[in-house]
């Protein structure tokens, strides 16, 4: 699932007018009170999410399997039906204070709910209790896809439906012009003159190659933003990844999805060699591409010596208000959720990638591979994955970044003079925010 700038907008404004109403103070419509929680009913647990169709029923099946597997707690799960629904339904229900027990939300928000004082941190759940993590429960989930919930010292949320980036790669193209899988961005650049010569694209990005900036930077050791909030987008690394990306976009080679939004419909076409996107793309061109097609992924080309993958997609988080007994329950389907084979068994039914590395070596995923081999380098680059920087305005970075982006590929601006504006916007966001 791709972050948007919609959704980046909706969800900038949205907080911010929660932020003016005064809606920081939340409560649940459905928390339980002492006499409730100590009927012979179970405690109901709300869940708003924004899955729908095969992964909504793959959910729900998780879903039926927590709640068959214990009696104490029930969760009931409500599709909001897009991410952009389900965060206008978030901020309404912030502001009328009928948040629901938990919910999915795109990692990167953290920082903007947590300034609102919307989220519940599960540091006390995750290190104490008869529930707690164990060391190796701990150290069993991919380092990357914890940190996608870490943010100010404390746990905010459980990794769940996360994508890394892989390179799409259509195998016909490469046999006909005896190409090879590029290793490196400078042997994947090699192949522009001899493909342009016959209308080819060697790369198409998604509608934006914002993701890949940040994973060249990331790997040169330029993050966009440090933990330490420091501001890295005129970095002269940042700057020398840009230029990458540009050079490709320049002599014809490479090209941003434009109109079609994502790199997978000419791809499908064979209208170029390769594509770079998320791993949550596999599901659908293994439905959309040509039987005919034969392709299959790669981890990204290094660069400076390193493939990096920045992670997109979201998170389980509980909202103020819930009560103890329902933030128990919360808890107890989270870790429900990132147990070996329930994340193996989610990851086959919904495309994205185990969140534990038991649930990558598990039977139930291996024996997937085996059957479609596509989502193997979606796993591989989960050990060279890392999660953006989460900050309080990031909504508003993102759009900034999402607006450089564009300028660079439909005004040819100068992408060096965009970066430095793009420096001072950043920094002027996060010293707003603090």
């Amino acid at each position: 699932m791709k972050k948007t700038k919609l959704l980046a907008l909706v969800t900038t404004l949205a907080l911010a007018a929660i932020l003016v109403l005064g809606g920081c103070s939340t409560s649940n419509s459905n928390s339980s009170s002492s006499s409730s929680a100590k009927s012979s009913k179970p405690i109901t647990i709300t869940y708003w999410h924004r899955m729908t169709g095969s992964w909504d029923k793959a959910q729900q099946k998780l879903i039926d399997k927590f709640n068959k597997s214990q009696t104490k707690y029930k969760v009931v799960a409500t599709s909001q039906g897009s991410y952009d629904a389900l965060q206008q339904k978030i901020m309404a229900a912030a502001k009328s204070k009928t948040l629901p027990t938990m919910a999915q939300a795109p990692y990167t928000n953290i920082g903007d709910y947590v300034k609102s004082d919307l989220l519940l941190p599960l540091d006390s759940e995750v290190n104490s209790g008869p529930n707690k993590l164990s060391a190796s429960e701990k150290k069993d989930i991919v380092p990357a896809f914890w940190a996608t919930g870490t943010y100010q010292g404390k746990q905010y949320a459980t990794p769940y439906s996360l994508s890394t980036r892989v390179l799409f790669y259509n195998e016909d193209l490469l046999k006909k012009y005896n190409l090879q899988v590029p290793k490196t961005w400078e042997q994947l650049a090699s192949y522009g003159d001899t493909l342009k010569k016959d209308k080819l694209y060697t790369l198409i990005f998604d509608s934006s190659y914002d993701m890949e900036l940040e994973g060249m930077a990331y790997a040169a050791g330029s993050q966009f933003v440090t933990p330490k909030l420091k501001v890295n987008m005129d970095n002269p690394k940042t700057v020398a990844a840009e230029n990458t990306i540009m050079d490709l976009i320049n002599k014809g080679y490479a090209r941003t999805a434009q109109e079609d939004k994502y790199f997978s419909y000419p791809f499908a076409a064979s209208k170029t060699v390769f594509g770079i996107g998320s791993s949550a793309t596999i599901p659908a061109l293994l439905q959309q591409a040509p039987k005919t097609l034969h392709w299959n992924t790669a981890l990204v080309p290094t660069y400076n010596g390193k493939s990096t993958s920045a992670l997109a997609g979201n998170v389980n988080v509980v909202f103020k208000g819930a009560s103890k007994a329902q933030q128990d329950g919360a808890w107890a389907f989270m870790k429900f959720l990132m147990k070996t084979d329930n994340t193996a068994q989610w990851a086959v039914d919904s495309g994205y990638t185990p969140v534990t590395k038991s649930g990558v070596k598990s039977d139930i995923y291996q024996n997937y591979l085996k059957k479609v081999p596509q989502f193997k380098a979606a796993a591989e680059a989960n050990d060279y994955s890392f999660a953006s920087t989460i900050f309080a305005g990031y909504g508003e970075f993102r759009n900034n970044l999402l607006e450089f982006v564009d300028r660079t590929v439909t005004n040819k601006s100068d992408p060096t003079a965009g970066l430095k504006d793009l420096q001072t916007k950043t920094e002027k966001t996060i010293q707003e925010n603090k």
